[in-house]
């Protein structure tokens, strides 16, 4: 019973820790918690990877597109350093913002994707099974894509007061 016990509070502790909560969007603000907003005009589809520098620790990692234009990640107050990538676009320098946390405060970090050349990107499909004269197979398709390459831009804005996510002036309203 006592294992059960300590296993449990074991995975609550490893499920609390950290020092970030992902894409939160609480009505009002959590008390000792500061949130970043991380936003970009075309930030519907972007695969979000942020990573604090200093502490040399995964923040967000998400391989899909967070609902809406903002992420929102909640910090406790304090001095981060982020770095900031996209996964789903060939991005050859991430970007880095110095973000100052504050207590029931919201600092916004606007990202830019800039075009930097491009690169060709060969992917491989490869099938296996029967064939046509009733023999085992094996044949594999090699495609090349043209990419753009990207530098990201993380630049922190004044951090303002606490607002849900709709609520902000960058906000983007869903098409309808």
């Amino acid at each position: 019973m006592k294992i059960k016990f300590l296993l449990s509070l074991a995975a609550l502790g490893w499920l609390a820790g950290g020092c970030a909560s992902p894409n939160v969007n609480p009505a009002h603000a959590r008390p000792d918690t500061g949130y970043v907003d991380f936003y970009a005009d075309d930030a519907d589809g972007l695969w979000w990877n942020i990573t604090d520098v200093k502490r040399n620790q995964r923040v967000f990692y998400e391989t899909s597109p967070v609902p809406g234009t903002i992420l929102r990640l909640a910090f406790k107050p304090g001095q981060y350093q982020l770095r900031v990538t996209v996964l789903n676009h060939a991005v050859i320098v991430p970007g880095v913002a110095d973000v100052e946390v504050q207590d029931g405060r919201v600092t916004p970090v606007t990202v830019t994707l800039l075009p930097e050349g491009t690169v060709l990107v060969e992917t491989k499909q490869a099938h296996a099974g029967g064939t046509y004269y009733g023999h085992y197979g094996r044949r594999t398709k090699i495609r090349d894509t043209e990419a753009v390459n990207y530098e990201v831009s993380a630049e922190p804005q004044p951090p303002l007061p606490y607002q849900s996510k709709a609520q902000m002036p960058y906000a983007v309203a869903p098409n309808n």
